[in-house]
């Protein structure tokens, strides 16, 4: 039984003569003190129901640790205030039911824009205009700006004509290879400064050289003018258009985010590795289960160390389970059988032999590679990057981005296996006697491929629609399913058609310089 706060305030507030003797080395055996958990997990429900009770009267999403709301009272709210829920998560539409007034007043401006983009994509962003971007002809009598526009402090220099020429409000479409254009570190009291939170890191930056040579042309501190694009937009054309407004994000993390909680696998377990990953064994099962796995703020955590399990390394226990971790190195698995939930893991290997009950099942889990070549794999919306070793393998909404391979030659024919809604290689016409329902044979497209690297696994706007939106259900396939990255840009495209000015067209942009912002 868990330990219970309650429990431990009732035995703490007890005279001391009482405690003492149920102290062991007082001659106790400690029942006053379970009692007293007992009494106190009946408190913590208590406890708990109140808050939620209290928490089922606000909308937002809570800043303190508070509980929010539950999610079948949202629609509720949205109907009050007249908000049409376009976000696939919970806190999304949380934060369009609380932003909602606020948001309708500053309808059209570039700061509502910019926070819609951010609460309902739960993404960074930074936003262009369109017609900043479009070349057009300089005329003698257009007056210039002031600098103080255009983020520049101060009185602008016009003695000498190198100078003048740099002047951020003159229609320059040449690129002065002088100068760079480019994001600067900045500070808080400059004119121009823009804060951007990357990866839980606040950068405060600026744009230098608006007529300068792109460093990154494409990217979001690229200030070159252009002819204007008269193709339908995407993620890679149709940008300069007076009629577009361009938003800049940042490629969601997927499972390896910087910064991230570190532990060692070893036995005994440390009290570090407790303090982030409960342990629950019962019943010949063992589970490893991330203590933020269904909190609001899901935190994953990286185990490094191999990991090997069998009956005789852990004695009575046939089955074992992990969820919500990134195990880092290999899981070798002798006998019984393991479990993924909402994992990402290196590379399983199994030597079990049952061809009837799955040695390896995993659910929402991202594989670099996997081999069970004596027994059952079942996969539900997971991703396998290399390596898949199998006897039998029954997979749904899945992604193969590599040959799947049969093994235990040694072993009778088993019944046919069966992959459906998912993504498998063109070349994957026989070596796994299995049964082939809807897939696709195009080649998916990850922002990167390499197992624990930033954005690994997750599909790219270049993906082909057949994975991007080839689900059972329409969705993305893959181990992101359960995230809904794939929904998140088209919700923040309906969401912002209701608040951008007439005529306008929200563009989303994903873009990796961003996570290379300078300050």
């Amino acid at each position: 039984m868990s330990k219970s706060e309650f429990g431990s305030r009732l035995f703490d507030i007890v005279p001391s003569v009482y405690r003492n003797r149920d102290d062991e080395n007082y001659g106790g055996n400690g029942d006053f003190q379970r009692y007293l958990e007992g009494a106190g997990h009946l408190l913590d429900d208590l406890h708990a129901l109140i808050r939620q009770c209290q928490a089922d009267n606000f909308p937002d999403n809570p800043i303190d640790g508070s509980p929010a709301c539950q999610d079948w009272l949202i629609p509720y709210f949205a109907e009050l205030l007249d908000v049409r829920l376009v976000s696939p998560l919970p806190d999304g539409q949380r934060d369009e039911v609380a932003n909602a007034v606020r948001w309708r007043k500053g309808k059209g401006t570039l700061q509502v824009m910019e926070s819609i983009a951010e609460a309902i994509g739960q993404w960074e962003v930074v936003i262009q205009e369109g017609w900043k971007r479009v070349a057009t002809t300089p005329r003698i009598d257009a007056p210039l700006l002031p600098v103080s526009v255009h983020g520049y402090s101060g009185i602008w220099q016009y003695k000498h004509p190198s100078l003048s020429a740099r002047h951020p409000g003159l229609s320059a479409v040449t690129v002065d290879y002088r100068c760079p254009a480019v994001a600067v570190a900045s500070n808080s009291g400059d004119a121009g400064a823009r804060y951007s939170t990357i990866d839980g890191d606040e950068r405060i930056w600026r744009q230098g050289g608006y007529h300068g040579a792109p460093c990154h042309p494409g990217s979001y501190d690229d200030s070159s003018l252009r002819s204007v694009d008269f193709r339908d937009s995407d993620w890679r054309k149709g940008h300069f258009h007076p009629g577009k407004l361009l938003l800049f994000v940042v490629p969601p993390s997927g499972w390896f985010t910087p910064g991230q909680e570190l532990v060692n696998y070893q036995t005994p377990v440390s009290d570090r590795f407790e303090e982030f990953i409960e342990i629950i064994e019962e019943y010949g099962v063992k589970r490893f289960r991330n203590r933020s796995l269904d909190q609001a703020e899901f935190q994953p955590v990286e185990v490094q160390h191999q990991i090997e399990l069998g009956s005789a390394t852990n004695p009575g226990i046939h089955t074992w389970k992990f969820e919500g971790l990134i195990l880092k190195n290999t899981v070798k698995v002798s006998s019984g059988k393991v479990s993924f939930d909402s994992c990402a893991v290196r590379r399983v290997e199994s030597v079990s032999s049952d061809v009837n009950d799955p040695v390896i099942y995993a659910r929402n889990t991202l594989f670099d590679s996997l081999e069970a070549g004596s027994g059952l794999v079942e996969l539900e919306y997971c991703t396998v990057l290399k390596k898949t070793l199998v006897r039998v393998i029954n997979a749904s909404d899945c992604i193969f981005n590599d040959l799947i391979h049969r093994g235990g030659a040694t072993f009778p024919a088993p019944v046919k296996g069966c992959i459906r809604y998912s993504a498998v290689k063109a070349g994957q016409l026989k070596g796994v006697k299995m049964t082939f329902a809807r897939l696709s044979r195009e080649p998916a497209v990850f922002f990167t491929d390499h197992f624990g690297g930033r954005s690994c696994g997750v599909l790219h706007p270049a993906c082909p629609s057949s994975i991007s939106q080839g689900a059972e259900d329409g969705t993305e396939m893959g181990a992101y399913h359960f995230f809904s990255l794939g929904l998140l840009a088209e919700a923040v495209q309906t969401k912002l058609k209701d608040f951008v000015q007439l005529g306008l067209e929200p563009v989303v942009i994903p873009d990796q310089e961003l996570t290379n912002m300078p300050g």
